[in-house]
């Protein structure tokens, strides 16, 4: 087994973190829209022997607990990719039920994974006649706090999009209320009035044993465009004894109003 030294990125601290298998780093993968998941199989990853080369578009920047989306395609149709680390034993599975040549994934992040600069998530693709050579994205991880429930958004243009959650007394938790009664709390602001810094997460949390009992509504504000035509934004919803939920959406033409996906990803606790 292999274990990597990882550099964290968190306030300038460095510290140094053994990862021994991809499965601690991320907790999944799966189609966008859920429909198909990936399994985890132990070992190396499969060696390239000719099949379909991959093309990567996605986010390189994500946080603990939130989720990566990318979009995969090949100029040759295929049925299965393999995601694994570099550095990391065992690889991601996902296999779909026909053969394509493109596909929007998610991978979720672990809850638990360490912030790390650099790593390199490799992308391979089949069709049954033999393994693509690996495409190769290097991703930074930051970490941030979890908790008995967590909220984030990643999102995939320089603009400025802000993530709001409304507790079970009403009380909304966001950029102009960092701090609820209830104990929830905005740990992490992207971009506010367009002051880009490459991050593109936010996140909202309740700590663990602190988040009171009832429904809490999710919601986006698309506060500005900043110049971009379109932003792809990704919504995921940890509470604790639940699985995890992804909602994903986007966002056209100038800023000025947000979207409320509270029909899609409010909860009970």
């Amino acid at each position: 087994m292999t274990a990597v030294l990882m550099t964290a990125c968190g306030d300038g601290d460095l510290k140094e973190n053994a990862i021994p298998s991809v499965d601690d780093v991320l907790s999944g993968l799966s189609t966008l829209d859920g429909a198909t998941t990936a399994a985890l199989r132990q070992g190396d990853r499969p060696a390239a022997v000719g099949g379909p080369a991959a093309s990567l578009d996605g986010i390189a920047v994500g946080i603990n607990g939130g989720s990566l989306p990318m979009t995969v395609t090949s100029a040759t149709a295929f049925n299965r990719v393999v995601l694994s680390i570099e550095g990391l034993d065992d690889y991601y599975e996902l296999v779909l039920p026909v053969a394509v040549t493109s596909v929007d994934l998610v991978a979720s992040i672990h809850p638990s994974a360490n912030a790390a600069d650099n790593m390199s998530f490799l992308y391979g693709l089949s069709s049954g006649s033999g393994q693509g050579n690996y495409a190769e994205q290097a991703v930074r991880i930051i970490r941030v706090a979890t908790g008995d429930v967590q909220v984030s958004v990643v999102w995939d243009s320089p603009t400025d999009v802000d993530l709001r959650v409304t507790d079970p007394s009403g009380e909304q938790v966001y950029f102009g209320n960092l701090l609820a009664q209830s104990g929830g709390f905005l740990d992490l602001d992207s971009n506010p009035a367009c002051s880009i810094d490459g991050i593109n997460n936010e996140n909202i949390v309740w700590p663990a044993g602190g988040a009171p009992s009832g429904v809490y509504k999710v919601s986006l504000d698309y506060w500005s465009d900043c110049g971009e035509a379109e932003t792809n934004w990704v919504v995921t919803v940890q509470s604790q004894g639940q699985a995890p939920q992804i909602f994903s959406g986007n966002f056209t033409g100038p800023a000025g109003g947000g979207v409320d996906i509270d029909s899609l990803a409010s909860f009970v606790r």
